[in-house]
């Protein structure tokens, strides 16, 4: 058995017995951390070096390759927007209701099962088949 010592932001100190097949794996984990961050070290760039090349962070305005990136992303968005109103627009008015109610008012599921008279356990299942409605229609 091996000991792990975990130091919470708030300084609490916690130690944790693993099995020394866990402790190996955690050990390994950690060994290919460090070597990415030395490897990462070696690649970074040091902001005191740019000292008055200003060009490395020229405005992107005119930029041919930034423009063509914002062009691809509003396209997706777009087209992301449309899909969703798709789908959107296949649910049933009692679907939307339910969606409006719980996301945008806030409502629980447990209010909206005592406004409509129904278990919560009623609503969470309406609620699932809608998100695998939904999953189906953006796929």
């Amino acid at each position: 058995m091996k000991t792990i010592r975990y130091e919470f932001i708030t300084e609490e100190i916690v130690e944790i017995e693993i099995s020394d097949e866990w402790g190996e794996k955690l050990k390994s984990v950690k060994r290919e951390q460090w070597k990415l961050d030395k490897r990462e070290e070696r690649h970074s760039v040091n902001f005191a070096d740019l000292d008055g090349k200003e060009e490395y962070f020229a405005d992107s305005e005119g930029d041919p390759f930034a423009m063509i990136e914002e062009e691809r992303y509003r396209d997706y968005k777009a087209d992301h927007e449309r899909r969703i109103v798709k789908a959107f627009s296949e649910l049933s008015g009692s679907q939307r209701e339910l969606l409006k109610a719980l996301y945008e008012d806030g409502m629980t599921e447990t209010e909206y099962a005592s406004k409509l008279g129904i278990s919560q356990a009623a609503v969470a299942r309406r609620l699932n088949r809608i998100k695998r409605k939904l999953e189906k229609l953006l796929k």
